[in-house]
């Protein structure tokens, strides 16, 4: 009885609100086409995160984007489906127990996501400001802890709508149930979530980019040589001629202010375009000041696409990440083309050496061979700060036999927590 109350009550709220039919389905198809970039995404960043590990060097950063992306995955998979429904019906379809539920998840994956990222500026943060002691000061052992407080942090934040602190309903503008702001429950409720996924998150946010950014200024002004390993200095000695060294001191000075300038402001810019306007938007409605439906609804659709923003600003950006994804979709393609096409007529082998794969198929030998040709060296992590700066000694041999001593710029020293794009 008091679940049908409860639903009535649920419908006559938003019978006062009427949307177009086109409006309604311009909405509907958005978020829809959202909920599904957002899962291939996350699902392909966390799948290769999980099958190839040895990508980033750092494992706390891994662990950190992990949980990142499953927290991105998760609010696609359970809250998005159901937003999505409640905007083709303009109600909510699902009873009271599980709005109670979808306003519980909102919060913990949203509140999760932002603890994420503001640890993620933390770790880049000790990896390009103070290197030497990163591997203390981000430890596995710690990294688990930032983790594991994060999740309990988020479940806490939560659960105080359900424990009375709040209240969790179904709002026509929000086009979903989360908690109703504009309720006198949630006015203290509002001013703690404010301040604990969005305020805390941009101050250690702003602190550590600010770090970040003199590091990058630094090292431009000073601009050093790439260390090469003591083994190549006797080679570099009588090659130094064919190394314009000013010429690359001048494009990594460059370089590295410009990145790390365009990083923070991708970075932050992300966090505050995405959530600003709906924590304002929140605590507005907390004060019982009226904020538009349209703007309302804006708000709310803008902060959740920050579950596809987040993968492609921390997986798809970082290089070696995009090539391993590009070559999971490129064999599956392949795959694909083999599955249909008679292993007679592929006419092609790609492969370092053609002999070994003369007499098999596409399946068995080409596939295999253009993963190995395609895969890259193994790189150290690259995450989204300062710039890579590497030298390379050239692999080729000349034709008595020694190795050639030309150095070349199109590998670059690592400085920690360097960015390849």
């Amino acid at each position: 009885m008091t679940e049908k109350t409860t639903t009535g009550a649920l419908k006559n709220e938003t019978s006062s609100v009427y949307l177009t039919d086109t409006a309604a389905a311009i909405q509907s198809t958005a978020i829809l086409l959202l909920a599904l970039s957002s899962l291939i995404c996350n699902a392909l960043v966390g799948f290769v995160l999980i099958k190839k590990p040895e990508l980033l060097s750092h494992s706390s950063a891994r662990k950190l984007l992990l949980n990142l992306t499953a927290s991105s995955f998760l609010q696609s998979f359970i809250v998005l489906p159901f937003v999505f429904a409640s905007s083709l019906k303009q109600s909510w379809i699902f009873g009271e127990a599980w709005c109670q539920a979808t306003g519980f998840f909102t919060i913990l994956f949203s509140a999760a996501c932002l603890g994420m990222v503001m640890f993620l500026s933390i770790d880049r943060y000790h990896c390009i400001v103070n290197p030497l002691i990163y591997d203390s000061r981000m430890s596995p052992t710690r990294t688990n802890v930032f983790c594991v407080c994060t999740w309990l942090a988020s479940v806490f934040v939560a659960s105080l709508p359900l424990a009375g602190w709040g209240k969790y309903g179904y709002q026509p503008a929000k086009v979903s149930c989360t908690v109703v702001w504009s309720d006198l429950l949630s006015e203290g409720y509002t001013k703690l979530y404010a301040i604990v996924t969005l305020l805390l998150t941009l101050v250690v946010m702003i602190v550590a980019y600010y770090h970040i950014l003199k590091a990058a200024r630094r090292q431009a002004r000073v601009v050093p040589i790439a260390i090469l390993p003591a083994s190549l200095h006797s080679g570099l000695r009588t090659c130094s001629r064919s190394l314009n060294r000013n010429s690359i001191a001048s494009n990594a000075s460059a370089f590295t202010g410009s990145k790390a300038l365009r990083t923070t402001i991708l970075v932050l810019g992300t966090v505050i375009f995405c959530w600003g306007p709906y924590v304002i938007s929140i605590l507005l409605e907390s004060e019982q000041i009226p904020v538009r439906y349209e703007l309302q609804t804006t708000f709310v659709m803008v902060s959740y696409s920050s579950v596809l923003v987040y993968p492609i600003i921390y997986g798809f950006h970082i290089r070696v990440i995009r090539r391993s994804i590009k070559r999971i979709l490129f064999s599956l393609i392949l795959r694909r083309y083999n599955a249909v096409r008679p292993a007679s007529d592929t006419g092609f082998i790609v492969s370092p050496s053609a002999a070994m794969f003369r007499n098999r198929s596409l399946s068995e030998g080409s596939v295999n061979s253009l993963d190995i040709a395609l895969s890259p060296r193994r790189e150290s992590e690259s995450l989204w700060t300062l710039p890579v700066i590497r030298e390379e000694m050239e692999k080729d041999v000349k034709p008595n036999g020694t190795r050639s001593t030309e150095v070349t710029d199109s590998e670059l020293c690592n400085i920690p927590g360097g960015v390849n794009v």
